[in-house]
């Protein structure tokens, strides 16, 4: 017993040590380290780097490859994660299966097995399969992966999915795949030779077998995301998402969506893979791809693969409906479908040209014989409205149209047509067309047509072709004149050689009295002939006149055909554009193999615009080798007479002598000094030109080096002694220009490279002068010399300049541009030495006196368009002194400081009352935002204009300038003036709003711009006791303060102004100001008045005071009579008038003689102006009509100034007839001598003073 038990121990020993060694194998490293020495040692060709984990709960190899002969695999990562608690379901379950940074390469197959195993061709296809065991699989991860199988290379970032199966349902749970990129393999060049005899194949109808999947499968979700086929126009597919499931031979499509740049697919489908496949599918496209973008496509099909109906929509700018049914089993491919359209255009996405409206196409039938028919309507705005109708037939050798109408133009267009392929190409067709009516598209080409075509052709078995048109025949009216065109034409190649071969029997054009007729062949020798005769071209189209007749023949053999041509026209134009009395084309021409002609054109009595012909005459003669042009034109304003001959290597070029030449110009005859040589290069597409010159007398323009001008070139050219006078019709005839020039010039260019230009331009001494009015003395700038030189050299300008004036300064300077074609920075500098204006008096009017001199050395450095600016500007000595101007001048000194992008202006202005400073500064450092200011001041400055104002003013005002607006503040202080008034300047009277200015051709003159920017003002207007108002009979001081503003709006005036000391001439008396105001509160024009004017008190009787007050706004006042104490009108007036009541009487007549001399006084107040015209017509100036004295000693007198200083006045008592003669002559200022004869004589010396 002992024994068994020893042996019983063991055993159980030898199971322990087994189980404890299979369970370190599977649940330790060393079972994975121990499969991966075994598999490598099995697999030579295997390499693991690394491994951890165990085999049951999962494990991890790293740097796995797989190399041989055909293979090449390698892996960073391999990971397999197994769940072993499922093996007690039984289960397998799989928790993670992953993958990363495959590279997997087989450029080739591997040789195939010497021996094939024979197949079992008797094994039934599997419709089942059932796993023994539930598998579940959580997640399958392969990132990074990269393929090469025989060239085609596939990779991927990531791939993730899940499943399980249970019996023989699989479930495939969400999975996706992105980033994957195809690359294909490019294909095969030798894809084996074709039998040309291959026999036909024998149409047998398709037999679907049944197909039964051993899995019923649910896929839940599938989606690719960024797939990308490459190739030489690589295909992008953004998203495909499938969700679908299979149940035996049923498959379900649930959800299908595809997403590619080009359009959008979203689909469901149904199929059985059984009987005919019976099927359901619906699907949506959106558009994406231009020109459709915006378009849906909808699609739905039914019933089975043997007989399928279809239904497909397309709805945007286009729209059609498509339906029918096909058979694709059958091999005659049966089918009955139909087309619908109510719109088609083109272009799709823009203004439509063309438009398809609807149309309805029907086709029925099989491969071997089937019927269609079409109707539309097409319009467009190169082409009129069509509508068509056609039915026809076909197989797969031949097709015919049975019946084409088409009804446009007010016509109708029929005919039919037959093309057959079997054995050759070869078509036949016939077209009639009757009451066609052009103008109904084109209004210039009325008329109705009607005729009919018959054509044929096709292809030879020789490789040629032919085409027949055995009948045209057009018949009708155009623009009202009969219209015909008939003839045959028939053309062939029938060898394929290139012998082309033309022949008509006739061909004749004719409309109204005008035709064009041909005859003959085309061929190996040409015998043709065409005749022209319109005797009145204004019959086939309006606005062309003339008549034209001639005749080409065409005769020869090919290889060297001659055309002679002759064509005569007279009387010829083309509206009121161009007229051509008469021109002849005669001559013969010989194109191949060289060349040759002899062509004479004539033409006389043309014009066009401002060219007149009078004769001209072309002659040209010769061959390619040696021929000659002559060219005479006797015209305005250029008559010409060239002579050349010349020779042409087709090869090589043309190459000629200009022999003679000259030009008869506006300015003068050009002659050609001497023969020159011209050429055409055809290799460097260069013209050539030898050196020569144009002359007239001493002028010439000269060519002074060979010209090569082509995209590349040279040139040379020099203009001297070209006098001003010559161009003397070009210029106004109040300018007079004296002098001449003398100018260089180089240019160099090229392609590739930067244009060179060197130019030098002198003028010697000359003038230019202006005088407009014959009787002003005219505005003369003269000059000693001025030069200028410029070269444009590697994309950078240099310049210099002087111009130097007689018996004046001289400006000059120099300037550099770089980077011409770049941002161009500018470097330059302006000298003005001693510049005096006084050559400017003419353009100054008013001032008899005017000079001043311009020094300046300015440098300019920077952007073109934004330089910085250094130096100095100043203006001395400015003088500028008349008589009938507001402001002398004695001296005037302004200097301008420039530094970079700032300046300041200091000025001293001294006149004969006082000095004027101007004290300024400017800023332009951002262009869009530069400023300026000037200060402006003076004291008892005295501003005059003779003989209404001398004032004497003392501004202090700032003066400020921007983009955006202008703004001017300060003081004006007015101490001292006198205003006299005679009568109002036109501006004081206001515009009608309706006037409308018109120029000289009866236009609206349009209205002046709106200023640019905001103008703001706020100036305050002082007015002292000193200043003295004469106008219209009054007679006042002015005192007063003002504030002038403005902002948005025009200016604004705020303040009063009072009449002081002052009396008013009206009524015939002398009235007293006892109250004057005159309130500003708003547009100057529009014044409150407030004034006051009595009777002086001493010649009032009664202590009454009369008077009469004017009050309200100045363009609506109220005037009215008062007095105090308050009386009736009629009393206050006659205080007003008489200074007494109505009933109150005096001797020597009472009150009719004081009202006879108010009376007296108040008209001639009123002709006072009317007076002053006529004394002005027979040389007396001031002459005036005025009443003096008052009572019985009242006299009319007129008075007026006979010489300067000598004033005569002559008087008339109104009541007596004792006249008074006075002479007054003025010694010195206010200095008078003055006799006066009369009832009493006296001499007397009078002094005039005023005091305040």
């Amino acid at each position: 017993m002992i024994w068994v038990k020893r042996i019983t121990l063991g055993l159980l020993a030898l199971l322990l040590v087994l189980v404890i060694a299979v369970a370190s194998l599977l649940y330790t490293p060393a079972g994975v380290k121990v499969a991966v020495w075994g598999a490598q040692k099995v697999l030579p060709a295997l390499s693991i780097v690394n491994s951890s984990g165990s085999l049951l709960k999962g494990f991890t190899l790293g740097q796995v490859s797989y190399k041989d002969p055909y293979l090449d695999l390698a892996a960073d990562n391999l990971t397999l994660v197994i769940d072993d608690s499922c093996l007690l379901t039984p289960a397998v379950c799989v928790t993670e299966l992953g993958v990363s940074g495959v590279r997997f390469a087989m450029p080739e197959l591997p040789p195939s097995q010497s021996e094939v195993e024979d197949l079992d061709t008797d094994s039934q296809p599997v419709t089942e399969i059932v796993m023994p065991l539930p598998i579940r699989v959580d997640r399958v991860a392969l990132d990074d992966i990269a393929l090469n199988i025989l060239g085609n290379k596939v990779v991927w970032q990531h791939f993730s999915t899940a499943a399980e199966i249970t019996g023989s349902h699989l479930i495939l749970k969400p999975t996706e795949w992105r980033d994957i990129g195809l690359t294909l393999a490019p294909a095969s060049g030798d894809d084996g030779a074709t039998s040309k005899a291959e026999a036909e194949p024998v149409r047998e109808p398709v037999v679907l077998p049944e197909v039964v999947l051993p899995l019923s499968i649910d896929i839940q979700r599938f989606t690719v995301k960024d797939f990308i086929l490459n190739g030489e126009t690589p295909q992008r597919v953004n998203v495909l998402d499938i969700t679908a499931s299979t149940r035996g031979s049923d498959i379900s499509l649930s959800k299908v969506i595809v997403d590619v740049p080009q359009a959008k697919l979203d689909a469901s489908a149904d199929i059985s893979l059984s009987d005919d496949y019976p099927l359901q599918l619906e699907a949506a496209i959106d558009i994406a791809m231009a020109p459709l973008q915006n378009h849906k496509l909808k699609l739905q099909a039914g019933g089975t693969l043997a007989e399928l109906s279809l239904d497909a929509s397309l709805k945007g700018t286009l729209d059609a409906l498509l339906t029918g049914k096909l058979s694709p089993l059958d091999p005659l491919l049966p089918f009955d479908l139909s087309l619908s359209s109510q719109h088609i255009q083109w272009p799709i996405d823009k203004k439509a040209e063309f438009e398809v409206t609807d149309t309805a196409m029907t086709a029925a039938g099989n491969l071997n014989g089937f019927k269609f028919k079409a109707k539309t309507k097409v319009d467009g705005d190169p082409m009129p409205a069509v509508a068509a109708d056609l039915t026809g037939q076909g197989d797969l050798t031949q097709v015919s149209l049975d019946t084409l109408v088409v009804d446009t133009l007010g016509g109708t267009i029929s005919g039919n047509a037959k093309a057959n392929w079997k054995e050759s190409v070869s078509w036949q067709g016939k077209l009639d067309f009757s009451h066609i009516q052009p103008g109904l598209e084109w209004p210039d080409a009325k008329g109705d047509l009607s005729g009919r075509l018959r054509t044929s052709g096709g292809l030879t078995k020789q490789g040629g072709w032919f085409v027949e048109l055995p009948e045209l025949f057009v018949d009708g009216v155009v623009l009202e004149q009969p219209f015909s065109l008939d003839g045959q034409l028939d053309a062939n190649d029938k060898a394929g050689k290139g012998d082309v071969q033309l022949v008509t029997d006739r061909l004749r054009l004719k409309h109204g009295p005008n035709g064009l007729t041909a005859k003959g062949s085309l061929s190996k020798e040409w015998a043709m002939s065409a005749q022209v005769d319109a005797p009145n071209l204004a019959q086939s189209l309006p606005g062309l006149r003339g008549r034209v007749k001639g005749a080409v023949e065409l005769s020869g053999k090919i290889a060297e055909p001659d055309i002679d041509l002759q064509l005569d026209g007279e009387a010829l134009g083309w509206q009121d554009q161009v007229s051509l009395q008469r021109f002849v084309l005669q001559g013969r021409v010989t194109p191949m193999p060289v060349l040759k002609a002899d062509v004479r054109l004539t033409a006389a009595e043309g014009e066009f615009d401002s060219f007149k012909l009078a004769e001209l005459a072309l002659i040209f003669k010769g061959t390619e080798a040696q021929h000659s042009l002559t060219l005479n034109v006797d015209a305005e304003p250029v008559s010409a007479d060239v002579s050349l001959s010349g020779q042409l290597d087709r090869k090589v070029g043309w190459k000629g002598v200009l022999q003679q030449g000259e030009f008869d110009t506006e300015i003068g005859p050009w002659r050609l000094s001497s023969s020159t040589t011209l050429g055409y290069n055809f290799k460097t597409q260069l013209v050539n030109v030898a050196a020569h010159c144009w002359q007239q007398e001493a002028s010439s323009l000269c060519l002074t080096e060979a010209l090569e001008a082509g995209t590349s070139g040279h040139a040379k050219v020099a203009i001297n002694n070209f006098g001003f006078e010559r161009i003397a019709p070009y210029i106004p005839d109040a300018v007079t220009l004296k002098g001449e020039v003398d100018a260089n010039m180089e240019a160099t260019w090229a392609p590739e490279a930067s244009p060179y230009v060197k130019a030098q331009i002198r003028l010697p001494a000359g003038s230019v002068s202006q005088q407009d009015d014959p009787e002003a003395p005219a505005l003369t700038v003269g000059w000693e010399k001025v030069t200028v030189n410029a070269e444009m050299k590697q994309d950078i300008l240099n310049a210099d300049w002087l111009v130097a004036l007689t018996d004046n300064g001289d400006i000059s300077g120099r300037a550099r541009v770089t980077q011409l074609t770049g941002e161009q920075q500018l470097e330059a500098k302006l000298n003005i030495d001693r510049l005096m204006l006084g050559f400017l008096a003419p353009l100054i009017k008013g001032y008899e006196q005017f000079d001043g001199q311009i020094d300046a050395n300015l440098a300019v450095a920077g952007p073109v368009m934004h330089p910085a600016v250094n130096g100095v500007f100043k203006l001395t000595k400015l003088e500028a002194i008349g008589r009938k101007v507001p402001l002398d001048v004695e001296k005037g000194d302004i200097t301008a400081t420039f530094n970079g992008y700032n300046a300041t202006l200091h000025g001293d202005i001294i006149t004969p009352d006082g000095k004027l400073l101007l004290r300024g500064s400017g800023d332009w450092q951002d262009l869009a935002n530069w400023k300026s200011e000037l200060q402006v001041n003076a004291r008892d400055l005295e501003v005059s204009m003779p003989p209404m104002l001398a004032l004497k003013v003392s501004p202090d005002l700032i003066i400020k300038a921007a983009p955006q607006y202008a703004e001017i503040t300060g003081n004006v202080a007015i101490p001292w003036g006198r205003i006299t008034i005679d009568q109002l300047p036109e501006s004081a009277v206001s515009v009608s709003d309706d006037e409308v200015l018109l120029t000289g051709d009866l236009q609206p003159i349009e209205a002046e711009p709106v200023i640019p920017f905001e103008i703001k003002t706020n100036i305050s207007v002082n007015i002292g006791k000193n200043v003295k108002l004469s106008a219209f009979g009054l007679e006042s001081r002015l005192v007063g303060e003002l504030n002038v503003r403005q902002k948005d709006k025009g200016p604004l005036v705020y303040g009063e102004v009072n009449l002081r000391d002052g009396t008013y001439r009206s009524f015939a008396q002398e009235l007293v100001i006892r109250k004057g105001q005159i309130l500003f509160n708003g547009p100057a024009d529009q014044p409150y008045l407030a004034i006051e004017a009595i009777r002086d008190p001493n010649n009032v009787e009664d202590d009454v005071i009369a008077g009469i007050r004017v009050s309200g706004p100045a363009d609506e006042p109220t005037v009215e009579i008062f007095s105090d104490p308050a009386m009736p009108q009629q009393n206050a007036l006659s205080y007003l008038l008489r200074g007494k009541n109505l009933d109150t009487e005096s001797g020597g007549g009472g009150s009719g003689d004081a009202m006879t001399t108010a009376l007296i006084s108040m008209g001639l107040a009123k002709s006072g102006q009317l007076v002053g015209n006529v004394g002005e017509a027979f040389g007396v100036q001031d002459l005036a009509l005025d009443t003096t004295g008052s009572g019985d000693d009242s006299q009319v007198t007129i008075s007026g100034y006979i010489a300067p200083g000598l004033q005569v006045k002559y008087g008339v008592g109104i009541f007596n007839s004792i006249p008074e003669f006075t002479v007054r002559y003025r010694l010195l200022t206010d200095l008078y001598v003055e006799a006066v004869s009369g009832l009493d004589s006296a001499v007397d010396l009078l002094y005039q003073f005023e005091f305040n």
